[in-house]
């Protein structure tokens, strides 16, 4: 499982999202959240990919890259990105 941040580094949210990454990882070594800029060429094809409009979202998918859920225009708790990723 994969959980990703899309967001805009240089926007109201930038610090707040890497933050919440940073506190993530910390708290749970074994799993990883990527952060992605949603407006570089890969943040577009992602969004377009899963219909993501509003930043930040965060989504976990499988590593062939099945959606299994996704929080769109929020941060949301870590222990729900958590349950999702296990």
């Amino acid at each position: 499982m994969q959980a990703l941040i899309l967001y805009i580094p240089k926007s109201d949210h930038g610090s707040e999202v890497e933050e919440y990454a940073t506190e993530f990882n910390s708290r749970y070594p074994g799993l990883k959240m990527i952060l992605l800029d949603a407006e570089s060429r890969e943040g577009v094809a992602k969004c377009e990919l899963y219909d993501i409009l509003s930043y930040p979202s965060v989504i976990v998918f499988t590593d062939d890259m099945v959606l299994q859920n996704a929080w769109i225009g929020k941060l949301p708790q870590f222990s729900e990105v958590y349950a999702y990723m296990m």
